[in-house]
């Protein structure tokens, strides 16, 4: 008995679900939607090679610096972590 309960129920929703749907898809809301203005940005053609980056890449002395503050920071994160499992034992 339960299990036709369930049933019916499922399908009153898939049927509710489908009606506002219908009606959705019935009504002028998606009639009115005026054309887009803004351009569309353009794909690179295969083989084209890239401009030039604005910025030139990070130096050997600020790749290190960068490289040491990373690891710096996985170090001070490891530490905070096996405190907060010494912490939850």
């Amino acid at each position: 008995m339960r299990i036709r309960v369930d049933r019916l129920i499922s399908m009153v929703a898939a049927a509710l679900a489908g009606l506002a749907l219908a009606g959705c898809a019935a009504s002028d809301f998606f009639h009115n939607v005026p054309a887009e203005t803004a351009p569309q940005p353009e794909y690179p053609n295969i083989g084209e090679i890239p401009p030039n980056r604005p910025t030139p890449p990070l130096s050997a002395e600020e790749q290190a610096r960068a490289q040491a503050e990373l690891k710096a920071l996985a170090a001070s994160r490891q530490k905070d972590v096996a405190r907060k499992l010494e912490t939850d034992r």
